[in-house]
């Protein structure tokens, strides 16, 4: 199996570097970069399949390389990437990136959410535009419009061999003592959220440069980490909550900790 992907090298986009089909509000567009509150959302004042005017696409300001393009919490089930080195506003037919199909967009059952990862391959382009093709159907709890809750296109990317993984979904909640020496649980949030831990095994200390690389990366920035198994939909927005610590139980050999990760809701 290929090795987990993570990344926190994404472009940063303002409103004006997002072009709409179509708006709803208070769903603005701008909300699909705000990588910290998933619900606040995008949402489209349309149901338009099309495979060549986008539902939102992005200028990136100058030629960028893009290794990935993560689309979480969406409601359609296809969709496409294409790319151009200029807007070409309603009518992307004549784009010179197309990521070759209509990815299949999948339930991530750990939290109930549609969403997707898709690596590209050669994209080195200013515009980039996600396509709601004529085989999209409307999927999810909401279904009238077209919503996304965000993208996150990837630069660069780092990965790290399989290790013991755990991982988990919760709503939040709190016990609440009363006075009568009776409790209560409170419900706190009705979104499933995602947490991850990576328990790194033992491994030879020449092989320890990819966790000193992850651990390297700002811990105050979200990251994207893709499971890159078999499920596309297993990516998850998140915090990294631990840094990592190598232990050298003998020469040449290094063990290192769990390190925690939680979904950005």
């Amino acid at each position: 199996m290929a090795n987990v992907i993570i990344s926190n090298d994404f472009p940063t986009l303002v409103n004006a570097d997002i072009t709409a089909r179509s708006e709803t509000a208070p769903y603005l567009k701008v909300n699909v970069v705000d990588h910290l509150h998933l619900k606040r959302r995008f949402r489209a004042d349309d149901l338009v399949k099309s495979e060549v005017n986008p539902l939102i696409y992005f200028d990136l300001g100058s030629a960028q390389t893009i290794v990935g393009v993560f689309l979480n919490d969406i409601n359609f089930d296809k969709t496409r990437i294409l790319g151009d080195a200029n807007d070409l506003g309603v009518n992307w037919a004549a784009a010179t990136f197309d990521s070759g199909e209509d990815h299949v967009v999948s339930e991530d059952g750990w939290v109930e959410r549609y969403k997707i990862y898709i690596p590209l391959t050669g994209f080195n382009l200013r515009w980039l535009a996600i396509m709601t093709p004529a085989a999209a159907s409307a999927v999810g709890s909401y279904q009238t419009k077209w919503e996304v809750g965000s993208i996150v296109l990837i630069k660069s990317k780092l990965e790290f061999s399989k290790n013991a993984f755990m991982r988990t979904a919760e709503k939040p909640f709190e016990d609440i003592v009363l006075s009568h020496g009776g409790s209560e649980r409170m419900n706190l949030g009705d979104n499933l959220i995602w947490r991850g831990e990576v328990s790194l095994d033992q491994k030879a200390e020449t092989d320890e440069s990819e966790w000193i690389n992850v651990n390297a990366l700002d811990i105050s920035k979200p990251i994207v980490l893709y499971e890159n198994r078999t499920d596309d939909c297993k990516a998850y927005l998140a915090l990294r909550d631990d840094v990592y610590q190598g232990t050298l139980p003998h020469y040449g050999l290094v063990k290192g900790n769990t390190i925690s990760f939680k979904e950005l809701v």
